[in-house]
């Protein structure tokens, strides 16, 4: 067992240079020719044996409307060929993919070959690089398969992935490899909501995701947890409660099921397992109970096996690892959310099943306390470009020692548990990007210079857009490189939240610890305050995708083009992708009624990205009612302040100053004014009317005073004002109060939309 345990772990599953010889030519099949596989990496040693002869492997996906039950009730879904998920495509390395996609729905669709090296015209992405396969349609796609490993399939129209259109693929190598039994495991998210109303939710900023996920942090949970001092810096620095996933999840899945198990795992048997994050915005922690998990691949490239007990893994990455079977019952590989709202599990083995550990709530305010201490306000200061977070010693990361790396070493390890291990080596610790080392230097050739490549990734929370250098996708200007350059990105994250970043079409070199053995990936996580360095030799042509993989922040504007100047341009791109870019700048409806015993109170807002048309009304049962309806557009690029004009419409008959114009009571006029976001997310409006006459207001909503009771102010120079509390039951009602200054107090219920 050790001695093909130590052949298992020296043969390569992919390398890049193979890709360079299994490469059809540009006559074969009339595939063009694709050179982004040319990565300055030497051959290795194969596996001996006949080399596999390519042929044609040829699918046909069907892509239906469904309906499943993953929760007890049933739901709209998108399945492939009946399933979700979607099929596993297996192919080898040299294989020719004919993929025909029958779309059997009412609406347009589309599949990206998620990591797979390939013509640009076959990438997926509509309206970028490929049409979108219309309703009742068939489109065919054809490209050689150049690589192996492990990747992944999905949707790139619109939310579709999130309604479960997404698989695996497989693809093994051509030069035949010791057998192993191996397992695919696709981890996804699952929500009950429809996911367009998911992101309308997102962008109305609602409380009621972080309410189901006890993630809210109110000041009365502050104050019990010792935290107000910090709760308060938060807010007086504008920043929303910390959070680590916008959504509230129904169900984490595993294949599609919560629990799965594989029971023709024999007693002892190493397994390989092929991990994919095919979720919506889930990052997952992977635990084993048997023993440790042995990584041996990265987004599909052999690396240099390293043991770890915990393998955090970003949306949209997929890892390799190794685990042994217990000799005696089954053990437990969990998959739990990073929220640690839920989990999913596959059991290997059979007879009494040996639990995974469990992973303690997460400690909001810790976080806060830790995210506070690195002084937020510097987070847009120039100095954070060069700030090198791969350098520093973040929490929980374990750099590895030498001899974790020297596949030497390995004889003298046994798989079958803990028990049998060379006491020598370093216990394994939790998963970080420094502990991953490519098998051969990866580095680009030295003798070109750079282009250097500076991004930032920036965000609104309280707005839900999502940006690069401030500026989505609608808005910004192509990433322009030149074919055969080296480029260098250096990207730093300027939010609160963690975002998996993929570029379409390449490899790149991760630069971590490892230096020149910096792994090459498609997919990578960064964190707050971190920044990262990717590179890759400028080989494609034409243009690619390059975006935050959490399907949310995509679709509100975390995207750009990579652009190869001079490249043949294709239909889309003769219009400026004018679709494409629609997508992050819709307009998303929202209100508020409050139906109370002395009147009724309504708040609506339709938004995008840099507009806003809002309107409030109030009518008492007495027959007095104010309307105002503000038409916005946001001028800074935190999007603080924003100018308006407007239209105030009040008849209040039962009042005082009923009957004098243009007062508080009766006033008809056009105003124009702006809004500005003060400290402690305080809502400042000053105005001018037609007439001249001024006007200050101060508004604080959703001022969270435990985890589902709310406090609402205003106040204004016109010696009005209004304070509100609502109890929130459900993400659409809340039983409400407020006491006015004109129509006094009154209770009742709050509808929100």
């Amino acid at each position: 067992m050790k001695k093909m345990l130590s052949f298992i772990l020296l043969i390569p599953v992919c390398t890049l240079a193979q890709m360079k010889h299994s490469m059809p030519s540009a006559k074969d099949e009339g595939v063009k020719k694709i050179t982004s596989y040319n990565f300055p990496l030497k051959a290795i040693q194969p596996a001996p044996g006949k080399i596999y002869q390519s042929k044609k492997v040829e699918y046909d996906l069907y892509v239906t409307d469904t309906m499943v039950n993953f929760t007890g009730k049933h739901r709209h879904a998108i399945a492939i060929n009946g399933q979700i998920p979607a099929p596993i495509l297996e192919f080898t390395e040299g294989d020719t993919a004919i993929i025909r996609v029958h779309n059997l729905m009412k609406m347009e669709t589309s599949i990206h070959w998620h990591g797979i090296l390939l013509p640009n015209k076959e990438d997926g992405v509509p309206y970028l690089t490929t049409s979108p396969v219309e309703a009742g349609k068939t489109y065919t796609f054809t490209f050689p398969l150049i690589q192996s490993g492990t990747y992944w399939y999905h949707s790139h129209t619109m939310l579709q992935e999130q309604s479960g259109l997404y698989g695996s693929i497989v693809i093994h190598p051509a030069r035949p490899e010791p057998e192993l039994k191996e397992y695919v495991l696709l981890l996804s998210d699952w929500t009950d909501e429809n996911p367009h109303q998911v992101m309308r939710y997102l962008k109305r900023g609602g409380e009621w995701y972080a309410i189901k996920k006890g993630a809210l942090q109110s000041y009365g949970e502050a104050i019990a947890a010792g935290s107000f001092k910090d709760k308060l810096k938060q807010e007086w620095q504008r920043m929303p409660a910390m959070d680590v996933s916008d959504v509230y999840y129904n169900k984490f899945l595993l294949n599609g099921q919560e629990a799965n198990e594989f029971n023709d795992a024999k007693p002892g048997e190493i397994v390989r397992l092929r991990i994919i994050n095919g979720s919506a915005s889930t990052y997952f922690n992977l635990q084993y109970a048997n023993s440790y998990m042995r990584i041996i691949a990265a987004d599909g490239i052999n690396v240099t096996p390293v043991n770890v007990n915990k393998l955090e893994i970003a949306i949209a990455e997929t890892y390799d690892v190794l685990i042994t079977v217990p000799e005696t019952g089954a053990a437990e590989l969990r998959a739990t959310s990073w929220d640690v709202t839920g989990y999913s599990s596959a059991y290997f083995g059979n007879g009494p099943v040996m639990k995974a550990p469990d992973i303690p709530r997460l400690n909001y305010f810790k976080m806060m306390q830790e995210m506070g201490s690195m002084n937020m306000k510097g987070m847009d200061m120039g100095n954070m470009q060069g700030m090198d977070m791969k350098g520093m010693d973040m929490p929980g990361d374990t750099m590895p020692k030498k001899k974790e790396m020297d596949m030497q070493n390995m004889e003298g390890m046994k798989m079958d548990g803990m028990q049998g291990m060379d006491m020598n080596m370093e216990i394994p610790g939790e998963f970080n990007y420094n502990m991953l080392r490519a098998l051969h230097p990866t580095t680009l050739d030295s003798t070109l210079k750079p282009r250097e490549i500076k991004l930032t990734l920036t965000g609104n929370m309280l707005r839900y857009v999502w940006s690069f250098n401030f500026k989505t996708l609608s808005v910004a200007d192509k990433i322009l490189i030149q074919k055969g350059e080296r480029v260098r990105f250096v990207l730093t994250n300027n939010t609160m939240m963690r975002h998996p970043l993929h570029l379409h079409g390449h490899f790149f070199r991760f630069i971590n610890a490892q230096g020149e053995y910096s792994p090459m990936k498609h997919t990578f996580d960064i964190k707050p305050m971190e920044t990262v360095t990717i590179e890759f030799e400028a080989n494609e042509q034409q243009d690619w995708f390059f975006h935050c993989h959490i399907l949310y922040h995509m679709m509100a504007g975390m995207a750009r083009i990579v652009s190869y100047d001079g490249s043949e341009q294709n239909e889309f791109a003769k219009t400026g992708y004018r679709k494409l870019k629609k997508e992050d700048n819709m307009l998303y409806p929202w209100y508020d009624l409050s139906v109370h015993s002395q009147g009724a109170w309504l708040s609506g807002n339709i938004s995008n990205n840099k507009m806003a048309l809002e309107f409030e009304g109030r009518v008492s049962w007495k027959g007095n009612y104010e309307t105002e309806t503000h038409l916005l557009r946001y001028l800074d690029k935190k999007q603080y302040f924003a100018f308006y004009i407007g239209y105030d419409y009040r008849k209040n008959k039962t009042l005082p100053l009923a009957n004098k114009p243009n007062s508080k009571d009766n006033r008809r006029v056009f105003d124009a004014g702006f809004y500005y976001l003060l400290p402690m997310l305080i809502r400042s409006e000053w105005r001018i009317d037609q007439t001249g006459r001024l006007r200050l207001q101060l508004e604080r909503r959703d001022l969270p005073l435990s985890n589902n009771f709310f406090f609402d102010f205003r106040v204004n120079t016109d010696k009005e004002f209004n304070v509100a509390a609502r109890y929130m039951i459900a993400k659409s009602f809340s039983i409400s109060t407020n006491y006015d200054s004109d129509y006094k107090w009154g209770i009742g219920l709050t509808w929100h939309y």
